[in-house]
């Protein structure tokens, strides 16, 4: 059996393919190298994408978030203008071809979004992304945004009702979110941006495990939405806590996990975080302070993403994933438990949700 990936966490159903078309033979060439990296087949010398925290702020206080994993540690911020513009050179230097504008905050909270998506546009990179609950996404400037120049928006919505809504997006609102999404799709057909990917979420839990099918149901036919996505809720508290095995030696670790599964991840292959303090962490798990030595350099200190990238970090990182050693290094020791533990309990879930629909 094939060993697991980090992204079979999210399935992914195209609904309408119409944005593909629109593509450039660039834009499929990144694509496609970004494709082998998935799958450990292509290194690049500098990252074919990047996620960046455009900030740290949030409007909502949602309870299965990974801000909430050491609350209080991290202070809500924008992300500051020496910082955006050290980045900026970067990428512009090494033509990066695709950002993520967020991380573990909402990006629209940030004034300067607009602009910093148009900047991102002038810096010559191809695709650019944004996840958004969508609270803050007024008509202008949803056409703000689709005129900077963004390419792939997420909507991350997770209920078709709004008491599940209420629930489980604490201090949204669900009627507003729905209208606002829908404004979104109307400019996106007026002003024929058809290139732009439109993709709404749905972070399966047990609080809304009966509302996938209506959820489905109910975007699958609004004009213009290009897919539907059914994400894995992964338990972030582990990452809070220290991690029972940081004592062991390698030799120990090794006899405690011989007989797990394989588990090779990608993402050293893939993606680096800059967060809002300058941090360039290799994955977009939550770190915090009895983790920190995952952190590869820090952007405000003086190191890159190119010296992050290609450093002896890094490369620690990919030749344990090559080798499937997962449980060697704390953070992924962390993450792939949770995976696992989360896993468990969501086929639990759905067995459980199916007998009650099939009753």
């Amino acid at each position: 059996m094939e060993a697991e990936k980090i992204w079979d966490v999210i399935a992914e159903i195209e609904i309408d393919d119409s944005w593909r078309k629109c593509q450039t033979p660039e834009y499929n060439e990144y694509r496609r190298k970004f494709e082998m990296a998935q799958q450990q087949k292509h290194l690049a010398a500098f990252p074919l994408s990047i996620e960046i925290e455009s900030s740290y702020s949030c409007n909502l206080k949602c309870p299965y978030c990974p801000r909430t994993v050491g609350s209080g540690e991290k202070k809500s911020k924008h992300i500051s203008e020496e910082l955006w513009q050290k980045i900026l050179s970067e990428c512009r230097l090494h033509s990066l071809p695709s950002i993520l504008m967020d991380h573990e905050g909402e990006a629209l909270t940030n004034p300067r979004f607009g602009d910093m998506v148009a900047e991102a546009k002038r810096a010559g990179i191809l695709d650019i992304w944004l996840h958004t609950n969508a609270n803050l996404l007024t008509p202008e400037k949803s056409e703000r945004l689709i005129d900077a120049g963004l390419t792939k928006i997420n909507f991350s919505i997770d209920a078709v009702t709004e008491g599940t809504y209420n629930t489980l997006r604490v201090g949204g609102n669900y009627r507003k979110v729905v209208q606002n999404v829908k404004d979104f799709l109307r400019i996106k057909a007026e002003k024929k941006a058809f290139y732009l990917r439109v993709r709404i979420s749905f972070v399966e839990q047990k609080e809304n495990i009966l509302e996938k099918r209506s959820f489905f149901e109910f975007w699958k036919n609004e004009p213009h939405v290009n897919m539907i996505t059914f994400q894995e809720c992964i338990d972030c508290e582990p990452f809070g806590e220290q991690d029972e095995d940081s004592g062991l030696s390698e030799k120990e670790l090794e006899r405690k996990y011989i007989h797990e599964s394989p588990f090779h991840c990608s993402m050293p292959w893939e993606m680096p975080v800059i967060d809002v303090a300058g941090n360039i962490i290799p994955c977009g798990r939550p770190v915090r302070e009895h983790t920190k030595d995952f952190i590869l350099g820090n952007m405000l200190d003086g190191d890159t993403i190119e010296s992050a990238w290609n450093g002896e970090k890094m490369k620690g990182l990919r030749k344990l994933h090559t080798k499937g050693d997962w449980y060697k290094n704390t953070m992924c020791r962390i993450c792939v438990k949770s995976l696992r533990d989360s896993r468990k309990r969501l086929l639990a879930l759905r067995q459980e949700a199916e007998k009650k629909i099939s009753a």
